[in-house]
């Protein structure tokens, strides 16, 4: 049984399928990534996971708890954080104001007056900030951050919230071989601690940080297996690989 159970999920919009009868288990402290042509239904099974949308029917469970249909608030709250493909940091703050802002999990802008007192706050900062590779950019402004900086970045706001487990949608989109190689080994570090799912396109970037490899295919579940077992199934082949080179 793993940390994060997909059971059946189905989703249609006005009778058009974007997600039948998917299923899918995250084991705990593993990096599990969701491969898949434009349309195979991948960020709509992670808006399904963060209850950014509801499912049609199916059931999600993490730790053996229904979450399904849950509103995203409460979803984060029990140990689920996400990393959009595009960026979302305040460039006028600096990195530290970032890590800081992400920490407090307080809706209220009275009680977030407060937030900086808490003294857990600055020893997860500390830990954050060398964890994505940030350290020496704590001061200036993260509009100043290159675009792998900036992806960092906002992996360290996910990491402030201590969620259980990270979903990533393509975070090495648009990066340099260098950022990529230093993304690579970040997240083979955060997955001795940290369960992930990964939607990406970049095998190679996926053959450096898979445990396991899910393949999507018209809302539907394909394969699954090691990268090997993946680029070796003559199905995946023909529907992924051999339509799209990554």
């Amino acid at each position: 049984m793993g940390i994060l159970e997909i059971h059946n999920l189905s989703k249609d919009y006005s009778g058009t399928v974007v997600l039948n009868d998917f299923s899918l288990d995250v084991v705990e402290l593993t990096l599990c990534c969701l491969l898949g042509p434009n349309g195979a239904g991948k960020t709509t099974t992670m808006d399904m996971i963060t209850g950014r949308q509801k499912p049609s029917s199916g059931r999600i469970l993490l730790n053996d708890n229904d979450i399904t249909g849950l509103d995203e608030h409460e979803i984060a709250r029990r140990g689920i954080g996400r990393k959009f493909q595009v960026p979302a940091v305040f460039k006028d703050l600096t990195v530290r104001q970032n890590l800081e802002v992400a920490y407090s999990r307080q809706t209220s802008p009275f009680k977030n007056m407060f937030r900086f007192r808490d003294p857990g706050m600055e020893r997860k900062l500390d830990e954050v900030a060398t964890q994505v590779g940030l350290t020496q950019r704590l001061a200036i402004e993260a509009g100043t951050l290159s675009h792998g900086e900036t992806q960092w970045l906002e992996i360290g706001m996910v990491l402030m919230q201590d969620p259980q487990i990270l979903l990533m949608d393509e975070p090495a989109a648009g990066m340099t071989e260098q950022e990529i190689d230093k993304t690579s080994r970040m997240f083979n570090e955060l997955k001795k601690t940290k369960t992930l799912v990964v939607v990406e396109h970049d095998m190679a970037f996926v053959r450096e940080i898979a445990d396991v490899v899910t393949v999507m295919h018209m809302g539907a579940h394909l394969a699954t297996g090691s990268i090997d077992q993946i680029e070796a199934n003559a199905r995946v082949r023909e529907v992924y690989l051999g339509s799209e080179e990554h």
